[in-house]
């Protein structure tokens, strides 16, 4: 049986929710002004060119939707590394979307 998710953890689990659409949502601006070739990740590059904007947006969403069930195994299993999982996982978005802003949106 499933067992739903501690109120308290609702919060990690918006923030990296957020962190990561942050990402998803400068991206599409910054790769529409340099082009796909400055995103760093070859996979993105690769769906971008095959399915436009829409190929890297699905990524990020089944990307997004592992991250929540690994934080929710964590967070069961091992409920003291919740809190630096989800920090983790919110830093790699900020990266990502600072990354798109200084590199594609800024210059």
């Amino acid at each position: 049986m499933l067992r739903t998710f501690p109120h308290r953890y609702a919060a990690l689990l918006a923030a990296v929710v957020l962190a990561q659409l942050v990402d998803l949502l400068t991206f599409l601006p910054a790769v529409a002004r340099v082009g796909i070739g400055a995103e760093s990740n070859p996979l993105a590059q690769v769906l971008y060119l095959s399915a436009g904007p829409l190929g890297p947006a699905l990524l990020k969403v089944g990307a997004i939707t592992l991250m929540l069930l690994a934080m929710l195994r964590v967070e069961r299993r091992f409920p003291r590394y919740a809190l630096p999982s989800a920090a983790l996982l919110v830093a790699i978005g900020l990266l990502g979307a600072s990354a798109n802003l200084f590199n594609g949106l800024v210059h």
